[in-house]
C-alpha cells in the first residue's frame, strides 16, 4: 500500500509558483480578473480582510500585494469590477465581497485617500456567487435564499429578483452577449435569463445535485457543470442531453472553471483531495496535482495559469492544451 501512494504522489504535480500568506490568517476565497485592462489584478478573501494583489509576470512570476480593506465577516464570494485598473492615476479599484451576514459590501477606492464602501441587502440567506457583467451594466448575485438578484451599477439599486426552486450555486456572464446570464441551482437545474427583457430563455436539467457550473469565455454554445462528481460538457445548440459525461470525483462537492481559451477545464474537490485539469475535446488529462485545503479555483486571463488558495498559500500551476 506504502509503495502505491508513493507512486501516486510522484504522478502529481508540484506547483510552478507558491506564495506563503499565513500572516494573514486561513484564505477563504480568491478571484482574479476577467477583463483583459486589469488581467494581472486579483483578490484574496479572508476570515475579516480582503488583500487586493497584482501578479508580476517577467522572467519569473511573484505576487505583490497592493494593499488591504478590511471586511466584517468571512467572505463567501468576490468579483471584481470592469471599472478597476492599476494602469489608470489615480488608480480605479472597485469590486464586491458577499458577506457571512448575507450582505454585499462594494468598495470604491483611488489607493489613495478615497475609499468607500456601500452595503446591498436584499438576500437572507448565505451567497454563494456574484459577478459583475462585462460592460458594467449589472452586478448579479445568487444565494442559498433560492433567489438571484440583478444591482444596477449606476447606484447598486435592485433591478430584479428571479425565484429558484433551490439554492443558487453560480452565476455567469459571457462576454460575448453581457445581456444573457446563466445561473446554476443546487438541485441541478442550469437556467438562463435575459437581464434586460427579465425573461427566462432556457432550462436544462440533468437531475442530479450540482456543485459548480461555468459558461466558455471563448463559445457562447459551450457550458460545464459539475453533478455529484461528474464533470458535464453542454452544447446549447442541442440542449437536451451533455456531449460529453467524465466521472472525476466519487463524492458531490467541487469547482469547475474553462481556461479563457475555452481549450482546458480545470477541476478541484477538497473531499478528494485533488486538482485535475482536462483538454475538453480530447477528455486528455493535462495535469493532476494534491491539495490540502482549496478554495474555488481561477485561470489567468491571457496566460496559461491556474491559481488554486490551499489553506495559506496560493499555489500556481502552468498548464498549455498541447
Amino acid at each position: 500500500m506504502i509503495d502505491l501512494m508513493e507512486a501516486k504522489r510522484k504522478n502529481l504535480s508540484e506547483p510552478f509558483y507558491v506564495k506563503q500568506l499565513s500572516e494573514y490568517g486561513q484564505i477563504v476565497c480568491i478571484q482574479f480578473s476577467p477583463f483583459e485592462w486589469s488581467q494581472d489584478v486579483f483578490l484574496i478573501g479572508f476570515k475579516k480582510k480582503i488583500l487586493l494583489a497584482h501578479l508580476e509576470i517577467t522572467d519569473i512570476l511573484s505576487v505583490k500585494i497592493v494593499t488591504e480593506f478590511s471586511h466584517p465577516v468571512r467572505c463567501t464570494t468576490l468579483s471584481i469590477s470592469p471599472d478597476t485598473s492599476l494602469v489608470a492615476l489615480p488608480s480605479p479599484v472597485v469590486f464586491c465581497a458577499g458577506g457571512s451576514d448575507f450582505k454585499i459590501r462594494v468598495f470604491n477606492s483611488d489607493l489613495s485617500e478615497n475609499n468607500t464602501c456601500k452595503v446591498l441587502s436584499g438576500h437572507i440567506s448565505y451567497i454563494n456567487d456574484c459577478m459583475y457583467d462585462p460592460e458594467n451594466n449589472y452586478l448579479a448575485s445568487t444565494s442559498d435564499d433560492n433567489t438571484v438578484k440583478i444591482w444596477s451599477t449606476d447606484d447598486y439599486v435592485l433591478k430584479s429578483t428571479f425565484s429558484l426552486t433551490s439554492p443558487g450555486i453560480s452565476v455567469c456572464w459571457h462576454r460575448a452577449d453581457s445581456c444573457k446570464l446563466l445561473v446554476a441551482e443546487k438541485i441541478g437545474i442550469i437556467r438562463f435569463y435575459n437581464v434586460e427583457t427579465e425573461t427566462s430563455i432556457l432550462s436544462i436539467d440533468y437531475n442530479k445535485p450540482l456543485s459548480c457550473a461555468h459558461w466558455a469565455p471563448s463559445d457562447s454554445d459551450v457550458i460545464a457543470s459539475l453533478q455529484l462528481g461528474e464533470l458535464l460538457i453542454w452544447n446549447l445548440s442541442k440542449p437536451c442531453l451533455p456531449v460529453q459525461i467524465n466521472t472525476l470525483f466519487p463524492e458531490n462537492g467541487g469547482c469547475i472553471q474553462f481556461s479563457p481559451q475555452g481549450e482546458l477545464i480545470a477541476a478541484v474537490n477538497s473531499l478528494d483531495g485533488s486538482l485535475r485539469i482536462f483538454h475538453v475535446k480530447s477528455q486528455a488529462v493535462k495535469l493532476t496535482a494534491g491539495v490540502t485545503l482549496p478554495t474555488n479555483l481561477c485561470w489567468h486571463y491571457r496566460y496559461p495559469l491556474v491559481c488554486i488558495a490551499d489553506d495559506f498559500k496560493l499555489c500556481f500551476w502552468k498548464v498549455t492544451a498541447n
